[in-house]
């Protein structure tokens, strides 16, 4: 696998950036917190994210802060001859080949990584390892025997051995069955020979039953026909039964409504004869009806002249009270008016009145506020002129606080500088024994006198001890000095708020200076009074308004009641002409008339509707005589169809016999239960014949696999043999790769190492152990000659194992490793290590066809053949290449 393309979109502090990968060294160099080691990070996460090892929501997590359009990763790469892009975002994931689509979810992506391309483990172990983690691969045992397993080629050898193991079983397993088979043979053939005897035996007793069945089919034949002739006559004599009880039954029921009409009709004519009497009675009372009903109309003008008298009389003493309202007129308009004219002339100064008591309001406002800001600075026991001295010294205060800070960094700097060179002189003092150059003066050990070394090691403690203590004191004075500066600043924000209220009042003051008071109270106090006279005058119009409409509409009201009391007047003159003209001289004559009428009347009323009544009498008489008539001309007609279903009964009868009919239902009936018998034992013999023929099929196909197992079990006893030698095999050759595997790694990670730490170290031995019954790969450091482990090493001689380590692995079968990445190597290495480290990287990585390492450190360029200068701008990491290195 080579990397050729990283694109990245709102990654960490990657807002829109773009990387490109050549092979060899690519050097990605910047200050620490530029966002180099993210690059990686996007790398790792488009190739793994979706494996169940990798954090869920990992994308959202690593989202820029106040991101625009979301996050993004394109990773394209190489491998095995093809060109492969892996794109990931929120919403959606894809893996593309040769620009076609191979997966879209985000696990089955890292599933054809892991399958394909490296195993995660194998990946963070040895290709790719993180800023702090160089000596993981060697401290933990079973990472390092995982990644040692897939980089030497043990788990492809140990799957052949399993996949051998499968076959075997399973070849076993068919030749059981195999066996088991031709073992059935002679069972089988018993068995073929009774089937074949059973089936002749089956077909001939076909035959019997079809001819059975044809001679029962032609005698169901003939009893069904005469069954149906005889069933046909027998169903045609029911219908005509049925159908002249129901002629018989309608013939009763037809006489029976020409009786009820006869009777209705009897009772019609009698009443038509009582209504005749009476139409005549009617006629003689209609002249007192009439009578009757136009006194009647002349008693209702009675009520009529009492509703009049009645309403006459209140109409006159409403005109007396109207006559007494509207005599107030004039007075209200007067009193209107001299209302009015006061109202104005008090409107004259109301406006200037009015600006003067906003004036006076503002004043009162001005007053209290300057008053509150009294109190405020009363209660703060400060005054303005104390208020400006206390903010000078705050002022110098906090000048004096920049230049302690400035000062008291410059002591930490110091005391952390002695305290490093005290470290590298007792560092280099626990070297001594064994050193043949002095640390110091880099003489041999031997042109020193015995103990001067160790002499001028503690001297040079003691003087840096003296300084340390001395720069503690210092720097605990300037933290007491800090302590008091910020106690005085810390009221900043007190006295910033006192002087705000200070300066208010101030222009408070100012503003109520311009305020003759006295005289404003005396406009305000004016106004007040004006303002109430004001809206007691406008009530007092309201009301003289309210009721000089009052007296208008009283006015126009006393109109109306005249007029209707002259109508009055002539209303009743008219009813009393009306009485006069009739011959009466009271409304008691007309009502003593009325009462010899009444009787009369009454039987007038009675009778009012015997014409109608007669009329329908009559029509309802001629309807009973045509419904009549038409019942009679039905029992004539149903008479004579009674005739014709008699006729042909009597026919029927003669051709039909009930015992004929029985005895021919009773013939087909078990002609029809011997047919159905017949067919069922023929298609019983025939379903026997089916399976009989079914199982004759199987067991010649049974044969047909016996006679092939005997010919098949020879070459399955053979490939069980070829197999076993095929395992037993793969299990040397297994070991024999692991050996030569572990050796070669061990001589390139013992080379590295040795190199690294100057020769200290001659080497390292890799061997397979057996502890607590379980086999597992050990590391040792060689060291004068003897085996040590891993706790004899110092914290950067462990970092130096770890990536020896590592590129062991990554130089053993280039062609299975094509890609190292290294995140920030060199930060536990001291100067002549990473020199060290300078030309391992030059010499020997250059066989790996791309690595990738990320740095601070300068000096790596001198090894690179591609450097790529990322920066930290505005929040922003941004990337440019710039140069192509010096190889």
């Amino acid at each position: 696998m080579r990397i050729r393309r990283l694109k990245i979109r709102n990654f960490r502090a990657h807002e829109k950036s773009e990387v490109e990968f050549n092979d060899g060294i690519n050097l990605l160099i910047g200050q620490n917190g530029a966002g180099k080691s993210s690059i990686l990070e996007a790398i790792f996460a488009a190739l793994y994210m979706g494996h169940p090892s990798f954090p869920r929501g990992y994308l959202q997590a690593n989202t820029r802060v106040n991101a625009k359009g979301g996050i993004g990763l394109t990773l394209e790469f190489e491998h095995d001859e093809k060109s492969y892009k892996i794109h990931r975002d929120t919403k959606k994931s894809e893996l593309i080949e040769d620009g076609a689509l191979i997966a879209e979810k985000s696990s089955d992506i890292a599933r054809w990584v892991e399958r394909n391309i490296y195993p995660i483990q194998v990946f963070t172990n040895a290709l790719y390892i993180r800023q702090g983690e160089i000596e993981g691969i060697i401290t933990n045992r079973e990472i390092m025997e995982k990644v040692l397993r897939k980089v030497l080629g043990i788990d492809d050898y140990e799957n052949a051995e399993k996949n051998a193991t499968d076959v075997i079983r399973e070849l076993k397993r068919k030749k059981d069955y195999l066996k088991k088979l031709i073992e059935r043979k002679a069972e089988v053939e018993e068995s073929l020979r009774e089937a074949e005897k059973r089936f002749s035996e089956t077909l001939r007793r076909i035959s019997e039953l079809r001819e059975r069945e044809r001679k029962l089919q032609g005698e169901f034949d003939e009893a069904e026909k005469e069954y149906s002739r005889l069933r046909s006559l027998k169903e045609e004599l029911d219908k005509l039964e049925k159908e002249k009880a129901i002629i018989e039954q309608r013939i009763k029921a037809e006489k029976e409504r020409i009786k009820d009409y006869e009777t209705q009709i009897e009772e019609a004519k009698k009443e038509i004869t009582e209504l005749e009497e009476k139409a005549e009675r009617l006629k003689d009372l209609e002249p007192v009806e009439k009578e009757y009903v136009k006194l009647k109309s002349l008693l209702s003008l009675k009520d009529e002249l009492s509703k009049l008298s009645l309403s006459e009389a209140k109409l006159a003493e409403k005109k007396r009270s109207l006559e007494e309202k509207v005599a107030k007129v004039e007075e209200v308009q007067k009193n209107i008016e001299e209302l009015e004219r006061e109202e104005k002339s008090l409107r004259r100064d109301y406006e200037e009145l009015k600006r003067k008591n906003g004036l006076y309001q503002r004043a009162l406002q001005l007053t209290a506020e300057a008053e509150r800001y009294r109190n405020e600075l009363e209660k703060a026991g400060t005054t303005p002129e104390k208020l400006e001295k206390e903010l000078e010294e705050v002022e110098s205060a906090k000048e004096r606080l920049e230049d302690l800070r400035e000062e008291m960094a410059r002591t930490r700097e110091e005391i952390a500088s002695l305290t490093g060179q005290k470290e590298n002189l007792l560092e280099n003092l626990s070297k001594l024994e064994g050193a043949k150059v002095c640390p110091l003066c880099k003489r041999p050990i031997e042109e020193h006198e015995e103990g001067e070394i160790k002499a001028e090691y503690d001297a040079e403690i003691s003087s840096i001890e003296k300084k340390l203590e001395k720069l503690s004191k210092k720097l605990e004075k300037l933290r007491q000095e800090e302590l008091k500066l910020r106690e005085v600043i810390k009221g900043e924000s007190r006295l910033i708020r006192l002087k705000k209220t200070a300066d208010l009042l101030q222009e408070v003051e100012e503003k109520l200076s311009k305020y003759d008071i006295e005289e404003l109270e005396r406009a305000a106090e004016e106004f007040e009074n004006t303002k109430a006279r004001l809206i007691e005058i406008k009530r007092e119009l309201r009301h003289l308004r309210e009721e000089l409409e009052e007296l208008e509409k009283a006015k126009e009201e006393l109109e109306r009641v005249e007029k209707r009391l002259e109508e009055i007047g002539k209303e009743k003159a008219e009813i009393e002409k009306k009485l006069q003209a009739e011959g009466f001289g009271s409304f008691e004559e007309v009502e003593g008339r009325i009462k010899e009428l009444e009787p009369a009347y009454r039987e007038y009323l009675s009778l009012r509707n015997v014409p109608s009544q007669l009329e329908r009498a009559k029509k309802r008489l001629a309807s009973l005589e045509g419904k009549r008539r038409e019942s009679v001309e039905r029992l004539e007609g149903l008479r004579t169809e009674l005739n014709v279903v008699k006729g042909k009964i009597k026919k029927l009868s003669e051709e039909f016999s009930l015992e004929a009919y029985n005895e021919a239902e009773k013939r087909y009936m078990e002609s029809a239960k011997e047919l159905e018998k017949a067919k069922a034992e023929l298609k019983g013999a025939e379903e026997l014949r089916d399976e009989v023929m079914k199982l004759l099929d199987e067991l010649k196909v049974k044969k047909r696999e016996i006679e092939k197992a005997e010919k098949e079990i020879e070459a399955v006893e053979k490939a069980i043999a070829d197999m076993i030698t095929f395992k037993e095999k793969v299990a040397r050759l297994k070991a024999e790769e692991e050996l030569r595997g572990l050796e070669e790694v061990q001589k390139i990670a013992g080379e590295t190492f040795s190199e690294m730490t100057e020769g200290k170290y001659q080497g390292v031995k890799l061997k397979r152990e057996k502890k607590y019954g379980k086999e597992r790969i050990d590391l040792k450091v060689l060291y004068a000659g003897n085996e040590v482990g891993l706790e004899f090493l110092s914290g950067g001689e462990r970092i130096a194992l770890g990536l020896a380590f590592r590129l062991a692995l990554s130089l053993y079968k280039v062609r299975n490793l094509e890609l190292l990445i290294l995140d920030e190597p060199t930060p536990f290495l001291d100067e002549e290590r990473r020199k060290k480290l300078v030309e391992i990287i030059s010499s020997q990585l250059r066989k790996i066809p791309q690595v990738i390492i990320v740095s601070h450190d300068e000096e790596l360029k001198d090894a690179a053949d591609y450097v790529i200068r990322v920066e930290n701008v505005g929040g922003k990491s941004r990337v440019e290449v710039e140069s192509l290195g010096a190889y």
